[in-house]
């Protein structure tokens, strides 16, 4: 870099451009003075080389400044800066950047941009607050949440995030190589990243855009925002409003939707509705006007038109908070009175006006009959959305990056759930004994449950926990016989490592699904001081992502020997065929139970409003037209395929058993 020459200065000076003490300017070989037109320039200012040109949607554009006033910047080569209405100031404007037709970008020396901003959720009365930093993921914001309970933990988590924050702050504020910034209003104190594409926006104030060359962030048109940070391959656009919000990697909000101290994780889809408190784990959905997500943590969650929640009983204020484990949904206009924990792949209909405890009744319906809350226990195990839901998860993904910050385990039937599930059978088996009669009903957890209803939970939970031991067990017998190992020698591959104490405590870390005492780890060590920094925690907490399959096989060898009174290391080879007999019998029977349910989708009562003033031939035909057929379904004839291999796997298992 070198001070302007007397031509240069000339040069600019007779195109519209002036500054109070030229000396102070600099500029970069191959800077062209002749691209510069109509430009004040205020304080000391680094000008890059601008001799080349900048492809902005699909046009060959020249690299220049226009129309602007610069103050205290540095721009770096090939930039093009076009109609700033006001100016931009304390800025580092990286190669290749975009700046067309805004009002002002300025910054403070030192700005955090979002970093250090914190975040009441998923408590709107406070004590669960969380800190935002540009390398925030689910897991680190889960902790921050729900570890209040250590002091220590708490304390020194703090002073690591305090750390990060630092890191982000700089003497000028960055707009990254490859930004393009355009038609916007003012934007103050918002560092941009690479590749980000800004169009639109109204106002954006105390944020970063975070973004990366495989997952450029958009931010679209309308888009108010304070106090946030927006993750790489997020988009949030068509007038979102939003304040003292974090919206992850491949998240998208838009359509009008509002948001205040909220926490949206990857993959996330929040339109149309409104966000306050809400701690929405991966994969929460809200596509609807008139839902309001308040005050609760949820994760894979779909919410219905209308869903909304009570936080506020009109006593100390809205300091009450609600759970909605992985998987749940909420039926249009469902109402939950807080506080109310609700367990994992549960849908909720109606209005309930008590607060539920159900954790340990997975895949069940709460549903609202005569004004009272009714708990159908594990009905969802036998419904076909399920298998949908369990498929588009993974791929609905929309992380390109390659650093993915949020840890995820996508199984529906894990340690976790299956684990609720033995608890909730027991619970079941217990009320069943101590009550007579079909019709009669007892209280848990807040809801009704009949009698009947109980001993149809405690069948469907006991299929699939069977199932689920079973079909791991199979699945090693299985490899093992395909790497050529005798029936004698199996027994080696199935040994856990015995690294987990307590194999049958697990939680769901926003997302990531954990045995209890490998998180306790970590909470442990960061408590001592025994981890450095917040890179070291990321790792920790990979490693433990890493080592899920070996802890649940920890958890599988465990659950087995108390539903079947051995270990899987133990089994006999006529066990072992017990074993493969049992998996395909419970597997059979989930199945064709699934199967059952997804013919209710193409019954006479699903074709009501199609073959408007048709016959009933026409009806049908209009229908398959649209809908199609069991046959011509995917999910449902990825089912019937499923349903075909069951018995051909166990076939050719129980062949190489017996040979």
């Amino acid at each position: 870099m070198a001070k302007l020459n007397k031509e240069q200065i000339r040069a600019l000076e007779s195109q519209g451009c002036e500054a109070a003490d030229w000396s102070i300017i600099k500029a970069a070989k191959g800077f062209d003075p002749r691209r510069v037109r109509n430009t004040r320039f205020i304080g000391s200012v680094v000008l890059g080389a601008n001799d080349g040109e900048i492809e902005i949607d699909g046009a060959r554009w020249p690299a220049g400044v226009s129309n602007a006033a610069i103050a205290d910047c540095e721009i770096g080569d090939n930039v093009s800066i076009l109609n700033v209405g006001s100016r931009l100031s304390n800025l580092r404007i990286e190669d290749g950047a975009v700046i067309h037709n805004v009002a002002e970008i300025v910054a403070e020396p030192k700005a955090a941009c979002g970093n250090g901003v914190r975040v009441e959720a998923p408590n709107e009365g406070g004590g669960r607050t969380v800190t935002l930093f540009n390398g925030l993921n689910a897991q680190i914001a889960y902790m921050l949440a729900f570890y209040r309970h250590n002091e220590a933990f708490i304390r020194n988590l703090e002073k690591l995030i305090g750390a990060e924050v630092e890191k982000a702050r700089s003497p000028k504020t960055v707009i990254a190589s490859g930004a393009r910034i355009t038609n916007c209003g003012a934007l103050r104190n918002v560092a941009v990243g690479p590749q980000a594409r800004i169009d639109g926006a109204l106002r954006l104030r105390n944020g970063t855009v975070n973004s990366c060359v495989e997952a450029p962030t958009e931010v679209g048109a309308g888009v108010w925002a304070e106090s946030f940070l927006f993750s790489e391959g997020a988009r949030v656009d068509s007038g979102a409003v939003l304040s003292h919000t974090f919206v992850g990697q491949g998240a998208h909000v838009g359509k009008q939707f509002s948001a205040e101290n909220c926490l949206f994780f990857a993959n996330c889809e929040l339109l149309n509705g409104e966000g306050c408190a809400a701690f929405g784990g991966p994969y929460t959905l809200s596509h609807h006007k008139s839902t309001l997500l308040i005050a609760g943590l949820s994760s894979f969650f779909n919410a219905g038109s209308g869903t909304n929640a009570s936080n506020h009983m009109y006593k100390l204020g809205p300091v009450h908070q609600g759970i909605l484990e992985r998987g749940c949904k909420s039926g249009s206009f469902s109402y939950l009175l807080l506080e109310s924990h609700i367990g994992a792949f549960s849908t909720i209909i109606g209005k309930h006006l008590v607060c539920l405890d159900t954790p340990n009744m997975p895949f069940s319906y709460l549903i609202e009959e005569r004004g009272a809350s009714v708990l159908i226990p594990a009905i969802n195990l036998a419904g076909v959305g399920l298998v949908r839901d369990a498929e588009k998860w993974p791929s609905r993904d929309r992380r390109k990056m390659k650093n993915k910050r949020d840890l995820i385990v996508f199984d529906v039937y894990s340690p976790y759930s299956v684990e609720k599930m033995r608890r909730g059978r027991a619970d079941l088996n217990r009320l069943c004994e101590s009550t007579q009669g079909d019709s009669a009903e007892v209280i848990y957890g807040g809801a009704r449950m009949s009698r009947s209803r109980m001993l149809r939970g405690a069948r469907l939970y006991e299929m699939a926990v069977r199932r689920y031991l079973t079909g791991k067990v199979t699945d090693r017998l299985e490899a093992a016989l395909a790497a050529g190992s005798s029936t004698d020698a199996v027994g080696s591959s199935m040994k856990a490592h015995g690294a987990v104490r307590e194999p049958s405590e697990w939680t769901d870390v926003g997302g990531l699904l954990a045995a209890r005492e490998r998180m306790a780890e970590l909470e442990s060590a960061v408590a001592q001081g025994a981890v450095a920094s917040i890179a070291q925690v990321e790792e920790r907490l990979r490693a433990i992502h890493q080592g899920y399959a070996d802890d649940e096989w920890e958890y599988v060898c465990a659950a087995y020997e108390a539903e079947y009174g051995a270990r899987p290391e133990a089994l006999t080879a006529a066990q072992l065929r017990e074993t493969v007999d049992a998996w395909e019998k419970h597997s059979t029977e989930t199945t064709t139970a699934i199967l059952a349910d997804a013919e209710k989708e193409f019954g006479a009562a699903a074709r009501i409003g199609y073959g408007l003033d048709r016959d009933a031939s026409e009806v049908q035909r209009d229908f398959h037209a649209v809908r199609g057929s069991m046959e011509t379904n995917k999910v449902t004839r990825g089912i019937n395929d499923a349903l075909a291999a069951i018995g051909k796997r166990a076939a050719a298992l129980r062949e190489k058993l017996n040979a």
